[in-house]
């Protein structure tokens, strides 16, 4: 019993040394208990003791020197009372202390946790800047497992480019002991791109100030950095695009200073919240008002509109508002300052705030008051003419979508032998028959769909005579812009029809005459080419001869007689010459001898040997032998292009190119010259000479066409059909 209340005494001392160990003013006693070994034991009765405490409780009971015999009972008695106290007291701290214990290990597992995923990297480093302790978001951030980054330097992953900040950042940091930040780029093992990371860095200190730590703090960065390098290229770009905004604004604000000062319209600038307005000058000057006038509110404008226009023009403007009209555009009576009229088209624009408020509206006047009388003249004459309708010689009628008629004039009733109400209600067919109907009827469709119809067409009379009219159909549209009918009008022109008829009799007369003319022309120019070479060209060539003999003869005489001699026998060979090729032009017989490629070709040299214009040949797949009449017509072309780009073209380069197409030749005309407008064939007078070409290929049934515009040269295109051609070996 005795040995029991020792132990239990000593245990007790223990205890409550422990006890005031643990309940002390920090939670490194508790850490400090679990470290030493002061590891708690359950009793088989669920109580707890600490073993170390009871060895320590024993070891001084050894030690007491007082005789437990000696105590008296009643002492002993007390003592066994306060030890069962202790004993109870002591039972409820070491519940205590266990709770506490637990709740550090629970708080221990949860810094672990946070310190382990972290969203920013934690590393202890020593002096040296080699990793002591780290946790995993750095193995993830430098691409390298925990464990291998234990032991390794920090600034072997540092950028080579960014070593020295790293090492200034880690000299600052065993320095000052303070505080220190920097941005470095890291390289990955993996090979990964650089990224960029905030260090923040502090000195771990020992108990003796001395510093053998250091810790940082490790953030990914990269993407901030990016998002400033661009957010730094976007400023610039900003900038770049406010400088060219503000200048296009300058331009533009002088462009409209110049636009309100130039147009004929009166621009306005309505502020709809505080119900102001801008006014150009045109715009006071229409409405009578000076510069110095005060500027009329919205509900004077409008008391200034005409009585039977506002109602509609105000509605109209509200609606618009509303967004229940596209756009504000009303023609309206307006009072001047004067109190003269005007008519006045009004057409504005309007801005609106994001709940969908008209807050601002811009627009124009344009006075059409000279419109609007002219307007009023055309009614009046549209009505002079309806009056006119009924009394011209032509035919008037009026037919509804079902094609019955509703209104004819007096000459269907003349010609058709029926007074107006029995045609009216009559359908087209009904009236014109089936064969008069059938000429009509592809016209009719195409004018009840929308699109006016102008054309000729006959109509059969019964007693066998024809009678040749000239239609026009008009569609009618209502006030919603269906068809509601065909204006018809028909004019008699069998009279024109025979005259027709008789003018294209003698165009057939002049085109006949016209080849007659031609062939003559050129018989007769072979007639003279020949005469010039075989007589004129012959004695010419004698005389030069005999000039030379003559000199040749008299090689004493005077010295002005020998060269006067020599000048007459140059100029006889030079006029010889000029007879020849005046012969030549007058009638090729070159075609007649070696064909159309060798006599162009010999052309064009004579023509650039005589101008000094560049000239160039294209020839491919000309048939072997051309008809001497199509050669000669193909010939006379090419003469005359050449003709006309010497005196008109002042060009530097001719191509001619010759070649067969489908069954004939063609020939195109190519010059780099001025060029000239179409319209000028029919009033210049040097067109005679493409007329003449162009006449000359008809006869031929050939085509000829011609494309060119100022500034960028001619073409002339000639084909003529030939019945058999055949190709060149």
């Amino acid at each position: 019993m005795l040995d029991f209340l020792i132990v239990g005494i000593g245990a007790s001392a223990g205890g409550l040394e422990a006890m005031e160990d643990v309940t002390g003013p920090g939670r490194k006693a508790e850490i400090a208990c679990v470290e030493k070994g002061n590891v708690m034991a359950k009793k088989p009765d669920g109580s707890t003791t600490f073993t170390g405490l009871r060895q320590q409780a024993e070891e001084l009971l050894r030690g007491t020197t007082r005789e437990v015999a000696a105590i008296p009972v009643k002492d002993v008695q007390q003592l066994v009372h306060e030890l069962h106290a202790h004993q109870v007291e002591l039972e409820m701290q070491n519940e205590e202390l266990r709770r506490a214990q637990v709740e550090l290990a629970s708080t221990r597992d949860r810094y672990l946790d946070l310190y382990d995923y972290s969203p920013v990297g934690y590393l202890t480093l020593n002096r040296s800047g080699t990793v002591v302790e780290a946790n995993l978001l750095v193995g993830e951030l430098l691409g390298v497992n925990r464990q291998e980054l234990i032991g390794q330097p920090l600034a072997h992953f540092v950028a080579r480019d960014d070593q020295d900040t790293f090492h200034r950042h880690a000299q600052e940091v065993l320095k000052t002991g303070t505080r220190q930040t920097c941005e470095v780029q890291f390289q990955k093992n993996s090979g990964e791109a650089r990224s960029v990371y905030l260090l923040q860095s502090l000195a771990v200190h020992e108990e003796s100030g001395d510093i053998a730590h250091w810790r940082t703090a490790l953030s990914d960065v990269t993407d901030r950095k990016k998002a400033e390098v661009m957010l730094s290229r976007s400023h610039e770009v900003l900038e770049h695009r406010v400088a060219e905004q503000t200048a296009n604004l300058v331009k533009s604000n002088e462009r409209f200073e110049w636009v309100v000062k130039a147009t004929h319209d009166g621009l306005w600038d309505w502020d709809l919240i505080h119900d102001t307005a801008y006014f150009s000058p045109h715009w006071r000057k229409m409405h009578g008002f000076q510069e110095t006038d005060n500027l009329e509110s919205s509900e004077e404008w409008s008391e200034r509109i005409h009585p039977d226009d506002r109602p509609q023009v105000m509605a109209h403007l509200h609606a618009y508002w509303q967004k229940e009209r596209t756009e504000f555009w009303e023609e309206y009576r307006i009072r001047r300052k004067d109190g003269t009229l005007m008519w006045v088209l009004d057409r504005g624009v309007a801005q609106w705030d994001g709940q969908g408020r008209p807050v601002r509206m811009l627009g124009s006047e344009t006075d059409i008051t000279w419109r609007k009388a002219a307007e009023e003249e055309v009614h009046r004459r549209a009505h002079e003419f309806q009056m006119l309708a009924d009394n011209v010689p032509s035919f008037f009628c009026y037919i509804d979508r079902d094609r019955r008629y509703k209104f004819v004039n007096r000459q269907y009733e003349d010609f058709f032998c029926r007074p107006a109400k029995e045609i009216i209600g009559m359908t087209m067919h009904e009236l014109l028959g089936p064969g008069g109907y059938a000429e009509v009827q592809p016209h009719v469709d195409v004018a009840l769909g929308g699109q006016a119809e102008s054309f000729v067409y006959c109509l059969l009379l019964p007693d066998g005579h024809e009678k040749w009219f000239g239609a026009q159909y008009l569609p009618d549209r209502d006030q919603q812009g269906n068809i509601a009918g065909l204006f018809i009008l028909l004019t008699d022109i069998t009279a024109f029809k025979v005259i027709e008829e008789a003018l294209r009799e003698r165009e057939r007369q002049l085109e006949s005459l016209s080849a007659r003319l031609l062939q003559s022309q050129e018989e007769e120019r072979r007639r003279i080419a020949r005469e010039l070479h075989d007589d004129f060209t012959q004695r010419l060539a004698a005389l030069t001869i005999d000039l030379r003999t003559v000199r040749l003869a008299s090689p004493g005489s005077d010295f002005l007689s020998v060269s006067q001699l020599q000048r007459l026998g140059d100029a006889t060979e030079r006029l010889t010459t000029d007879l020849q090729q005046m012969a030549h032009r007058l009638h090729p017989s070159i075609l007649e001898h070696v064909g159309l490629e060798v006599a162009v070709r010999e052309q064009l040299a004579e023509f650039a040997a005589r101008t000094g214009i560049s000239t160039e040949a294209m020839v491919r797949d000309l048939p072997n032998a051309v008809p001497l009449e199509q050669a000669l017509c193909l010939y006379r072309v090419l003469q005359e292009s050449l003709q006309n780009i010497r005196k008109h073209a002042d060009a530097k380069n001719v191509l001619v190119r010759l070649l067969k197409i489908g069954h004939g030749v063609g020939l195109c005309v190519h010059d780099d010259g001025r060029g000239f407008e179409q319209a000028q064939r029919v009033t210049n007078r040097h067109s005679l000479g493409l007329t003449s070409m162009e006449e000359r290929v008809k006869l031929y049934q050939g085509t000829f066409r011609i494309r060119t515009q100022p500034g960028n040269g001619t073409e002339v295109h000639v084909w003529v059909p030939l019945e058999d051609v055949k190709r060149e070996a």
